[in-house]
């Protein structure tokens, strides 16, 4: 699945310090809705501070309304904002700030937007006139500056995320000049060091010039910040953020550190993982107040709301260093796509034709796991780094979920959560791939990882797109690299043996049902490879298995109208029958017949699909290549029956 990143969770309105919501149920009146936008417009543009500032706060009000969102930005109120940034007067700057910071977690086509509304332009300018000597003041009760520099910081992450431009304007201005400074966590703070390693861990990676300015303005700074003493969350985060912006300068080859440093980045993800986030989150829980029923909640007393405060900060600097840990992780496991000489699990992925006798031979593929540094799989290893991750899929029990999404300053906490969790299943692909099966815990351990992933998408009901296609992935990883182990040592044949049809039918049924293609192909691969491991197990009830599984990959196939999915189906197809003693069952389920019926079909959909990403271009030619050369071999292994 390759490198990760980020998977934004939308926080709530943000102005001044303080939570603005807005409320689906109270929809205006087109006509009070369309005179409002028009007061902000009037408010923005006018030189009175306070009319500004309210028409900012309005301004942000309304950006949770999809509808209102589309019709502020169609009218141009985006243009109108931005250059609030630089206004003289620091909460207008604060608010304006506030709201574009939000404004630009909504997605990254709303990025693209703001790019387009020429936001970046004011918020360099921001950095050039506020930020070049700006120091904060701790007796100054006021914190807008302090706030303003953590959301604008905030927002051009977002932004260099989602946009390439945005990193041409990053680099061409003085900002990354700027940065250094702000490294100063005795002068700036958690907050604004955090920021800005955050936006330096995006920034730097597979970017030279960032890579040339950071490495000789902050080298220095950033392993010293590894080195603090303090394992709170608030440290662990900042160190962990350190670690990956290092191996980022590294070009993103944890290898070519120093062993030393290697060995105390790897460390420390160790700590940042062995904090028990589900536990904090329970604590968290406790003292989260409550709904009546009526389903109001009363707020805690000021004193008790600091306490709340404090433990809310807490737990989300907690989230925050563990999904930037596994991000970390899942990066340094995954191996160069393009270098042709590695081989991962799915080989008959790669654009190899088969032989004569319908399969890839696979000689000379020098496998993923065996291009990971000793010393990287030494520390992880070592560390148990994969059971710590794996322990980050696992959320809270969902009472404790409900009551930090009831109350309205732990929604973000929830959010996180299932963030956590989708990073978490990527990264375990990624490990799945490119560690020795031994260190997973053997086969059994890694059909354990296959069962309790299958319960999270078969049985609990997610309706979270991301957790399910990570989950899949997972799913299909797990059996590959039994596959792989099965390939070189034959199964015991007790491994599948507690797999029912009932069970074949709930996985059939998912598929069935499942309107995400990216998700219905890792589904479909996966019930092949299992279908491909009972081959070297050959019974009754394996007979049964495989013939089911085969006639659904073909039904399924007829309705398909994606054609890498298509592609999919028929590649697993011949992946699962490429072997002679599945000559049987290809003629129970009269297999050459019903592919004869799809090869026209597969080659009509690829001649029609001309824009494909590499990725699927290369799945649907080799299928359409390797499917006609496949029937003509096993028709003729067949004419015998």
């Amino acid at each position: 699945m390759g490198k990760v990143r980020k998977r934004k969770a939308k926080p709530s309105q943000t102005v001044n310090n303080a939570t603005v919501h807005s409320s689906d149920e109270e929809e205006l009146p087109v006509d009070n809705k369309e005179n409002m936008i028009q007061t902000i417009i009037d408010q923005l543009q006018g030189a009175n501070v306070e009319e500004k500032y309210c028409g900012l706060q309005t301004f942000a009000m309304l950006l949770e309304n999809q509808e209102s969102l589309r019709e502020m930005i169609n009218r141009g109120l985006v243009k109108m904002v931005a250059p609030l940034l630089i206004d003289p007067t620091s909460s207008v700057r604060n608010a304006a700030a506030g709201s574009l910071r939000n404004l630009s977690t909504d997605s990254h086509k709303m990025c693209d937007d703001l790019m387009e509304h020429d936001v970046m332009t004011s918020l360099v300018f921001y950095y050039h006139q506020f930020t070049e000597t700006w120091t904060p003041d701790p007796s100054c009760k006021n914190k807008d500056d302090f706030d303003t520099f953590v959301q604008c910081t905030n927002l051009l992450l977002n932004l260099c995320e989602s946009s390439e431009l945005a990193v041409k304007y990053l680099g061409d201005s003085k900002i990354l000049d700027i940065f250094p400074r702000y490294l100063d966590l005795s002068t700036f703070g958690v907050d604004i060091v955090t920021a800005i390693l955050q936006c330096l861990l995006v920034v730097v990676e597979n970017n030279p010039v960032a890579i040339e300015k950071i490495k000789s303005s902050s080298e220095r700074q950033l392993k010293e910040l590894l080195l603090l003493e303090d394992n709170g969350p608030s440290s662990l985060l900042i160190k962990t953020l350190a670690g990956g912006v290092i191996i980022n300068m590294s070009g993103g080859n944890i290898s070519t550190l120093p062993i030393d440093v290697m060995n105390q980045i790897i460390g420390i993800l160790a700590k940042t993982l062995s904090l028990d986030h589900r536990l904090a989150c329970n604590q968290l829980s406790s003292n989260v107040p409550l709904c009546d029923p009526a389903g109001k909640v009363n707020p805690p007393k000021a004193t008790d709301d600091q306490v709340l405060e404090n433990q809310i900060r807490s737990v989300l600097q907690v989230l925050d260093a563990q999904q930037s840990a596994i991000e970390i992780i899942a990066n340094v496991c995954s191996c160069d796509d393009s270098d042709d000489s590695i081989e991962g699990p799915e080989s008959s992925d790669s654009d190899e034709p088969l032989d004569e006798n319908g399969s890839n031979n696979g000689e000379g593929i020098l496998l993923a796991e065996d291009r990971l540094p000793p010393e990287l799989l030494e520390g992880l290893i070592s560390l148990e780094i994969f059971d710590k991750v794996w322990a980050r899929t696992l959320l809270p029990p969902a009472n404790v979920l409900s009551i930090l999404n009831e109350y309205e300053g732990s929604k973000l906490i929830y959010k996180k959560l299932h963030n956590l969790q989708t990073i978490a299943l990527l990264c375990i692909n990624n490990m799945l791939l490119n560690l020795p099966i031994e260190n997973l815990g053997g086969v059994n351990g890694v059909y354990k990882i296959w069962v309790e992933t299958g319960k999270l998408v078969f049985k609990q009901n997610s309706d979270n797109f991301n957790v399910l296609e990570s989950a899949t992935a997972v799913m299909r990883a797990a059996l590959d690299k039994i596959k792989l182990k099965d390939n070189e040592k034959p199964t015991e044949s007790n491994l599948f043996s507690d797999l029912a049809i009932s069970d074949i039918e709930i996985m059939l049924t998912g598929i069935r049902e499942c309107q995400f293609p990216e998700i219905r192909t890792n589904l479909i691969r996966m019930i092949g490879i299992l279908a491909l491991l009972l081959v070297n197990n050959l019974n009754d009830t394996a007979s049964i298995v495989i013939c089911t599984i085969t006639e659904f990959i073909l039904e399924q196939a007829h309705k398909e109208n994606k054609v890498w999915v298509l592609a999919e189906a028929i590649d697993t197809l011949v992946d699962l029958y490429s072997e002679d003693e599945t000559d049987l069952l290809a003629a129970k389920v009269k297999l050459v017949e019903k592919l004869s019926v799809l090869a026209p079909i597969l080659k009509n959909m690829a001649r029609n699909s001309k824009k494909l990403p590499k990725e699927y271009k290369v799945l649907v030619t080799t299928a359409n290549s390797n499917l006609p050369r496949f029937i003509k071999y096993k028709k003729a292994r067949l004419s015998s029956f």
